[in-house]
């Protein structure tokens, strides 16, 4: 890749999109990994998806 492809990818997510970093036990990562591709998505589309459906639970009861 061209240095000035990863100069304007670089640039680009950092104006459209935010970082999370998380921390999990040991094995815990290759469990998500596990649920994503049995699901058809990436880890960052399932984690977020997860977040999402937690988050309307809790809407929900409030």
């Amino acid at each position: 890749m061209q240095d000035s492809r990863k100069r304007a990818n670089t640039k680009w997510l950092k104006e459209n999109y935010e970082s999370i970093t998380i921390r999990v036990p040991k094995g815990t990562r290759e469990r998500i990994k596990g649920w994503a591709d049995a699901s058809g998505v990436s880890m960052a589309a399932y984690i977020q998806q997860a977040c999402r459906e937690k988050a309307e639970k809790v809407l929900d009861r409030g």
